[in-house]
């Protein structure tokens, strides 16, 4: 079955004070890295982006929330009505080290749940999560009644929760680079950092 990778790159970046998905790491936007990475093993790419000129240089689709300032539940409306797939995985703009394993993974759970969310030292993230194109009723219906928790929107669906333990045995092991969300300026600098030493191994 195939499947879409959605980048969230809607926020306003303020703790960041730029745009935290065109920071620059190794000469590559961060917002092209996640793109690089979901072309790898998705069908397709969209972003979802209320501010869509500062994304054409993608060269891929790019959506607008139809629930305007609404946060990330109404990015992952807008990317699931955009989708024509009915798996897909949703990531924010500003993770610059994504696994593709662990992409894998949670795509595979849509064969029988709505969404799988990976929950890390005891911390979910569902913004670096995989959701089936139904689960967009769910998300419509939150928006429509101003539920904007994302935690209440996953109650509403049949979730699969795949903690630490549960990933190791499908032989995946979490670094801590893989769950960076580059919100202040130290964070981007501690993503430097690693994308050096990511590069100084492989050289």
């Amino acid at each position: 079955m195939s499947t879409t990778g959605i980048i969230l790159a809607g926020g306003h970046s303020s703790r960041m004070g730029e745009n935290k998905a065109l920071l620059k790491i190794n000469g590559k936007t961060v917002i092209e890295r996640i793109k690089d990475s979901l072309a790898s093993f998705t069908a397709q790419v969209i972003v979802v982006a209320n501010k869509q000129e500062e994304y054409r240089f993608l060269g891929l689709p790019v959506v607008s929330d139809k629930w305007i300032e609404k946060g990330p539940l109404a990015g992952i409306e807008a990317g699931l009505a955009a989708s024509s797939t009915q798996k897909n995985l949703i990531v924010a703009s500003d993770m610059p080290f994504i696994s593709v394993d662990l992409g894998r993974i949670l795509l595979e759970e849509l064969n029988s749940h709505q969404a799988a969310v990976p929950e890390m030292e005891g911390r979910l993230h569902p913004l670096f999560a995989a959701y089936r194109k139904d689960a967009k009723v769910a998300a419509e219906h939150a928006l429509r009644n101003n539920q904007l928790r994302i935690r209440e929107f996953l109650n509403k669906l049949d979730t699969a929760i795949l903690r630490d333990e549960e990933l190791k045995k499908r032989g995946f092991l979490a670094k801590d680079a893989y769950f960076l969300n580059m919100n202040h300026p130290d964070e981007y600098q501690q993503a430097l950092k690693l994308a050096a030493e990511e590069e100084g191994k492989t050289n």
